[in-house]
């Protein structure tokens, strides 16, 4: 027997040997077989027990974070970390869909998170707010409302836990980031090639051997590749994503759900972009604010019945001039007796 032959031979009865069992999702077959020398490192550096006790470690941090790059198993070490609680029977409020790996159903304890009214009223819930940089970034012309800020600083006390993802932790909110226990950096490895409906290889190529290494939040404070290499990690354990559980328990390609803060803002029902509470009624694209959004924002009526009120119509002021001095003068009077001001523009708007 040849030597290659040799020792394709013993990694694949190593692996049989440090395999964990699993039950298969006979709905979706998918080929779990790994190359010799993936299989030889699974072998080395993988165990049920290593595997279990980074999870351990994980689920101690109530409140934690999973970032790399797409296809790096975020979204999986997120899912395989909330396993356990779904066996206890808790309830799972998650952006992603979560499925039953024995059926392929919708898990009888998943909750579609798409409100964060949801978030405040939770109790006893695991949150899973996948890809949350699309939810509440770091950049968004709006903040989280203070009931959701108030809600982050205390899930303890409504015994929640938040689960978070993101291709950079430094794109998530503030509020988030200051109350983030432990980040998980994730890492894909060991590509397959999948064919796609049209016959042609699948640009993006599922990976099927993850490293997922977990650090307390102040390292990911200014993290750079050369404090990473330095870095001590809470835990790290190579995982083997194909024909696991975790695996069959979500659809990788499923649309993530947009959560909505209704406190502060909406969010465009057609390009997803925030529309600041009682600024604008219509979306930078031209689409107009959320019907549940123009309920609650006052009339012009409302606005100067609540008033005594000056009425200033600028079609009067032929140039831009003239109608700056008709604008400060009634700024003007409005100070002296405590008047609001609407003013009537050439197009018809009128603005208090």
């Amino acid at each position: 027997m040849s030597e290659k032959k040799e020792l394709r031979r013993v990694a694949t009865a190593l692996e049989q040997l440090a395999a964990t069992p699993t039950v298969r999702n006979t709905a979706v077959h998918q080929s779990t077989k790994l190359p010799i020398h993936a299989r030889l490192l699974m072998f080395a550096f993988s165990s049920e027990h290593s595997v279990n006790r980074a999870r351990s470690v994980r689920r101690s941090k109530t409140i934690r974070a999973y970032v790399g790059p797409n296809g790096g198993g975020k979204s999986l070490a997120g899912v395989f970390d909330l396993l356990p609680s779904l066996h206890r029977g808790r309830t799972a409020l998650s952006t992603v869909r979560i499925l039953d790996h024995r059926t392929g159903e919708e898990h009888p304890l998943y909750e579609q998170f798409v409100d964060f009214q949801q978030l405040v009223g939770a109790k006893h819930v695991d949150v899973f707010a996948d890809e949350i940089a699309g939810i509440a970034n770091s950049r968004s012309s709006g903040s989280l409302s203070v009931p959701v800020q108030n809600k982050l600083l205390q899930l303890r006390r409504d015994d929640c836990t938040l689960t978070v993802t993101a291709p950079n932790f430094a794109r998530t909110d503030v509020i988030i980031r200051e109350v983030t226990q432990a980040v998980t950096e994730c890492r894909g490895y060991f590509p397959k090639s999948v064919m796609g409906s049209d016959g042609e290889i699948a640009l993006w190529s599922p990976r099927r051997i993850f490293r997922w290494r977990t650090y307390d939040t102040i390292e990911f404070d200014e993290w750079t590749t050369g404090k990473r290499d330095r870095a001590t990690p809470l835990a790290s354990s190579w995982f083997k994503g194909v024909g696991s559980d975790a695996f069959a328990s979500y659809d990788t390609l499923d649309a993530v759900s947009m959560v909505r803060d209704p406190g502060d803002g909406d969010n465009c029902l057609s390009c997803g972009n925030f529309i600041p509470k009682n600024q604008r009624v219509r979306c930078k694209c031209g689409t107009p604010r959320p019907a549940s959004a123009e309920a609650d924002t006052p009339e012009l009526g409302d606005v100067l019945s609540q008033h005594e009120h000056d009425f200033v119509d600028l079609s009067t002021a032929p140039t831009p001039v003239e109608k700056l001095e008709v604008i400060f003068d009634a700024l003007d009077r409005s100070a002296h007796v405590g008047h609001a001001i609407g003013v009537q523009l050439e197009d018809g708007t009128v603005v208090v």
